[in-house]
């Protein structure tokens, strides 16, 4: 390398390759002016990749990939790889680190496949929609002085809305929710209104109520963070369409997004991103994530969750924090390897040295889950449920329920060890630290399968709810619908491939999430949540992109678990919701 090449930034520049018959394609990465000695880190969904010319990419943990570079200048790999689906999907975040140096972000330049014109979206009729048209769809409105029949029993969150002589509205309801969700109506229907045709015409009487007591959203903050801002927007959103609970998903293997004040450790280092050091360990922070976010802060201090959390409830929402464990949970594990670390303090460790299991997580991690057996895992929790436990109630906030997660606990984890015990081990562990506390739990459908008589009737005393994709074996367990083909609003809108998102459950879009039919399940269920997975977030503008519209089709369904017109449906959106999207500045599927 020259002095005027040592001089010059490191680029990254990647090329395409053409789809070949065995499925694959030979992709070229070409790296500009980077030094000998030198690595080269890079974001991208697991592939395994076959090296035809160059150095070798080296997988390093979940999206994380580095290359050692061999000699000064141009160094040009050709392998075969994925087809890309998605040209978000390509290798991106690239930075150059060297001993003794600032990593150094690199500039990329893309050589993508020529696209063909972009083609028609579906079809939907526009329905000409009218002032009392809004979503969730009200259930009952008669005009004139036609009665209307009683409504024998009055669910939770029911309210009436009847007008007087002169057209002011007058509202009944028999609890809190119902005369919010009223006020909800009336603001509604106030902006729906113009001066020829006003929004409340006299007589008039509305009635409605929600079909299920749970309406959720589930927002992961933990792969892509949202600000304390943009959290507030996504529980305005909520509230505009009467969803009642934030699932907030706040740590996974990517970060630990809470402030526990008793263990640092687990935002200074789990809360934070940072290249691993030339030894490949992650000494100072975690690796990044795939968005290659590099310095920068990613958790909520305990104020401003106490801030979320009343900005959630004077808005008739609950807040249900999860922490996915017993997988799922590199962050914290390796956030309190550094809190170890530095106070050679073992009673909070969550992983045992002496483990030897291989194992592979549906993220491609090998190295996220707990070792349960081990007591300090349930006194570490037992410091996390007691922060969160007090945080909402200094901030006199409902906590319904802390969700476990449970999920995905992957093959080969507990060597040698009884999995089936080491489950019931778990599973006890955490009821134990539930009724010492008072609190209920919630998790996915997996804590709840395979369990012993006497745990299952444990759990479903103790149990909130969980999420399930398939309600068969589940009876007697209160269960929230979240099948992933209907409810995850992460999934791409359609095969273009310039969409974001993933596909592995199939294409979910506005008119798949409103498709849902909760009367096809069986079982004991309390609601439907929609769930907003962030891996392939980069920013809020990908956030609501993902959402709206499609997360709508879940609120109508968690309000009106029957409602067959689509058509009608769409065209409220399209005249009553989009436009305050577009005032707001949002990024959303328009039609």
């Amino acid at each position: 390398m020259t002095s005027d090449d040592a001089t010059r930034p490191p680029i990254a520049e990647w090329i395409e390759g053409n789809t070949e018959s065995d499925g694959r394609a030979l992709q070229t990465l070409v790296l500009h002016n980077v030094p000998e000695g030198s690595r080269v880190w890079f974001q991208e969904l697991y592939d395994g990749k076959i090296m035809v010319e160059g150095p070798k990419m080296h997988h390093y943990q979940g999206t994380s990939w580095y290359i050692d570079i061999p000699h000064s200048g141009t160094i040009t790999l050709k392998y075969y790889g994925r087809p890309l689906p998605r040209q978000r999907w390509a290798p991106e975040a690239f930075i150059l680190q060297q001993q003794g140096k600032p990593d150094l972000p690199m500039d990329i330049i893309y050589h993508l496949q020529e696209l063909p014109p972009e083609g028609p979206t579906h079809e939907v009729r526009h329905d000409e929609v009218q002032p009392a048209d809004i979503i969730p769809q009200i259930k009952r409105i008669r005009y004139g002085t036609e009665s209307m029949e009683a409504t024998e029993t009055h669910p939770y969150g029911w309210y009436r809305i009847t007008t007087d002589a002169n057209g002011n509205p007058i509202v009944e309801a028999d609890d809190d929710d119902g005369a919010f969700y009223a006020q909800v109506t009336l603001s509604k229907l106030s902006r729906n209104a113009s001066p020829d045709v006003p929004c409340l015409e006299s007589p008039l009487t509305l009635e409605d109520w929600p079909d299920y007591p749970y309406r959720g959203f589930m927002l992961d903050v933990a792969r892509d963070y949202r600000t304390v801002d943009e959290v507030l927007q996504v529980i305005d959103l909520m509230a505009s369409w009467k969803m009642n609970t934030l699932h907030f998903h706040i740590a996974d293997d990517e970060s630990w997004c809470l402030e526990i004040k008793e263990l640092p450790e687990l935002t200074e280092f789990g809360g934070r991103h940072a290249l691993p050091d030339w030894n490949l360990k992650e000494t100072l922070a975690l690796k990044p994530t795939i968005n290659g976010q590099v310095g920068n802060t990613t958790f909520y201090t305990a104020e401003e969750y106490q801030q979320i959390i009343q900005y959630a409830w004077k808005r008739h929402i609950r807040v249900i924090p999860e922490f996915d464990t017993p997988g799922h949970s590199r962050a914290s594990i390796k956030a309190m390897q550094a809190y170890e670390r530095r106070s050679g303090d073992t009673s909070y460790r969550l992983q045992d040295p002496a483990d030897t299991s291989h194992y592979w997580s549906a993220q491609d991690f090998t190295d996220n889950v707990l070792s349960v057996d081990l007591p300090s895992v349930y006194h570490f929790y037992d410091v996390v449920f007691e922060e969160v436990i007090r945080l909402h109630r200094e901030a006199e906030v409902p906590l319904p329920a802390i969700h476990i997660g449970g999920d995905e606990v992957p093959a080969g984890a507990w060597s040698g060890k009884d999995r089936h015990a080491m489950k019931e081990l778990f599973i006890n562990g955490m009821l134990d630290l539930a009724e010492q506390r008072g609190i209920r739990l919630a998790g996915w459908e997996d804590i709840a399968r395979g369990l012993e008589p006497e745990t299952e009737e444990r759990l479903k005393r103790s149990l909130y709810f969980i999420n399930v994709w398939n309600t068969k074996g589940l009876e007697g367990f209160p269960v929230v619908l979240s099948p992933a083909s209907y409810t995850y609003l992460d999934l791409a809108y359609s095969p273009d491939p310039r969409e974001i998102g993933l596909h592995w459950a199939g294409y979910v879009d506005e008119r798949k999430t409103f498709e849902l039919q909760p009367n096809d399940y069986l079982g004991d269920i309390i609601g439907i949540e929609a769930a907003l997975w962030s891996s392939q977030l980069r920013s809020f503008d990908d956030a609501t992109y993902q959402m709206l519209p499609k997360a709508l089709g879940i609120a109508e369904r968690g309000w009106n678990k029957q409602s067959d017109d689509f058509n009608r449906f769409y065209s409220i959106i399209v005249a009553r919701e989009m436009p305050v999207w577009e005032a707001k500045g949002y990024s959303f599927m328009k039609r």
